[in-house]
């Protein structure tokens, strides 16, 4: 190769690798043209060169990290229980590596701004899960396991929901300890062969904190100068700005602006900038908690399971929630304990009625990863997130007729057990 071609290769690798550093664990906002060329040890224009701007480089990784490929091949390990905890342990390893999971933290981030690249992203993400797809389809060809509804693939996509529990590591949790990945990948996969009853006694479901404690209210606080009509205004304004363009897009002169609010009036309620969005987005987060779930009254339980299913849905679907959750997780890093307290509160939000059910049907209070998994199961995890199509009436059924069907018993059919 001629010395100049391979010196356009090597400084071409070096822009791309020093990219894909920076986008993948700091995230397209903060990451700066600026820091990746200092990195690179290259001049910006030689940057230029590669890609027409930020936002084309930042395509241009992310297509090339997924050509790297994610298929899982599935290993038969004696029987289909053992077959399917190796699977699943693997796949939240895979998971849990910084690549994969700068990766789908990037889908979700980027539905907003680069959405045919986001949905690109969202069945990388589903291949994941391919190599269960075959066997799946094997199993129900034998009649082992019972059609519940949807594709093959979309019923491994539910054990992979499960298995990383959907938006909670993207939403401030530090991710998961090696004896807490296999816990969870067994009670995954409990909940996908036999439904709740076993997966509510299964070992390690009690490990992690509980979820349906009454929460404390959020701690952000504001010195009310301003009358109460006016910082209202000054509430909604900011928040609408920090849900469109994040926490370093948003402008205080655009709010300011929509407000008649002035900088120094800001800096005096808030502190900064950091005070305003702990303290607006706090406020939001209450709103959508507030949103209580009935306990649905239906013929049995498994019926009662898919209205409550649809009903969390819904509320999940609502065009502020799903911004919401594209902006903590955009900020996790920045503002974990929003993130989180956000993330519990989506759970608490369907566990205190989903507790009460149990409980009036005689099953006791269920285990707090048990709530979880429901709540995964009810929201399908991440993929409603992922992509900013509008989700049809049927579709919201289907879906939650699937969760209630693996909630109540599982995939595998009764007389195959």
């Amino acid at each position: 190769m001629h010395a100049t071609m391979r010196n356009e290769e090597d400084r071409r690798s070096r822009i791309m690798s020093e990219a894909a550093a920076h986008f993948l664990r700091d995230g397209y906002e903060r990451t700066s043209i600026d820091r990746i060329a200092a990195g690179a040890r290259v001049s910006k224009q030689a940057i230029y060169e590669l890609c027409r701007d930020k936002e084309d480089l930042f395509e241009q990784v992310v297509r090339a990290e997924m050509g790297i490929g994610l298929a899982q091949d599935l290993r038969e390990e004696g029987d289909l229980r053992s077959t399917l905890e190796a699977f699943t342990i693997d796949l939240i390893d895979k998971f849990a590596t910084p690549r994969n999971y700068g990766l789908f933290r990037a889908n979700i981030v980027a539905t907003r701004q680069f959405p045919q690249l986001a949905a690109a992203l969202h069945e990388y993400r589903r291949g994941a899960s391919r190599g269960l797809v075959s066997c799946l389809e094997r199993l129900e060809a034998q009649g082992v396991i019972g059609r519940i509804s949807g594709s093959a693939l979309d019923l491994s996509t539910r054990l992979g929901g499960m298995a990383v529990e959907g938006t909670r590591y993207f939403l401030g949790y530090d991710l998961p300890n090696r004896s807490q990945r296999w816990d969870q990948a067994r009670l995954a996969v409990e909940f996908f062969l036999n439904g709740m009853g076993k997966a509510c006694r299964a070992d390690g479901v009690d490990s992690y904190p509980t979820c349906c404690a009454a929460l404390p209210p959020w701690e952000g606080k504001a010195q009310l100068r301003l009358k109460p009509d006016r910082f209202a205004a000054l509430c909604r304004a900011a928040a609408d700005e920090f849900l469109a363009h994040g926490f370093e897009g948003a402008s205080l002169d655009r709010i300011m602006a929509a407000t008649g609010v002035g900088r120094s009036t800001i800096y005096r309620q808030f502190g900064n900038k950091n005070g305003l969005f702990r303290y607006v987005i706090g406020r939001e987060v209450e709103a959508l908690a507030a949103l209580e779930l009935d306990v649905p009254e239906g013929a049995d339980l498994g019926a009662r399971l898919k209205l409550l299913s649809r009903a969390a849905l819904d509320l999940h679907l609502m065009p502020r929630s799903i911004a919401m959750h594209h902006l903590l997780v955009q900020e996790s890093a920045l503002f974990p304990e929003i993130a989180r307290y956000f993330y519990d509160t989506q759970v608490n939000r369907l566990g205190r009625p989903f507790q009460r059910m149990m409980e009036s049907e005689g099953l006791g209070a269920p285990a707090p990863a048990v709530m979880r998994v429901f709540h995964t199961l009810a929201t399908f995890g991440v993929r409603y997130i992922a992509s900013l199509r509008a989700v049809e009436a049927e579709e919201r059924d289907a879906v939650s007729d699937q969760a209630a069907a693996i909630m109540m018993h599982g995939t595998i059919k009764r007389d195959s057990r």
